[in-house]
C-alpha cells in the first residue's frame, strides 16, 4: 500500500491571476469544470480498481457492471439523485449567470402549460 503524504496541503500559486479567457467569470467556470474532470477521473479510476479487485476475488469484473440492467426503482433512484447533483452543481452558474434566459424558459412553459389546460 503506497503511504499518502500532505494529504491536507493544498498549494495555490501567490499574486494575481492571468485571465486566460474574455473574462474572470468564464475563467472561473473553465477551473470549475477542470477541477471537476479531475474529481470524476479519481472516481473512475478507483470504480476500475474495484471491478478489478471484485473479479480478481472470483466476483463480478467490468463486464458485468457494463451488463448490469437497472430495474425501475434503481433508475428511479438514480434520476433523483442525478437531479440533485445538477442542481447542485450547474444550480449556482444557472442562477447568476442566467437569470433572463430562465425568466424566459418560465414564461415559455407557463404558456405551454395554459395552452395544454385551454386544449383539453
Amino acid at each position: 500500500m503506497v503511504e499518502r503524504k500532505n494529504v491536507d496541503r493544498t498549494s495555490r500559486s501567490k499574486g494575481s491571476q492571468p485571465v486566460v479567457l474574455e473574462s474572470a467569470t468564464q475563467d472561473a467556470l473553465a477551473g470549475m469544470v477542470l477541477a471537476l474532470l479531475g474529481e470524476v477521473m479519481v472516481l473512475k479510476d478507483r470504480l476500475d480498481a474495484n471491478e478489478r479487485l471484485l473479479h480478481a476475488a472470483g466476483l463480478h469484473g467490468p463486464a458485468h457492471v457494463d451488463a448490469y440492467h437497472p430495474d425501475d426503482e434503481a433508475r428511479a433512484y438514480r434520476g433523483a439523485y442525478r437531479q440533485k447533483v445538477y442542481d447542485r452543481v450547474l444550480g449556482v452558474a444557472r442562477d447568476r449567470l442566467m437569470p433572463e434566459a430562465l425568466a424566459d424558459q418560465a414564461a415559455y412553459e407557463n404558456e405551454l402549460a395554459r395552452v395544454a389546460a385551454d386544449a383539453n
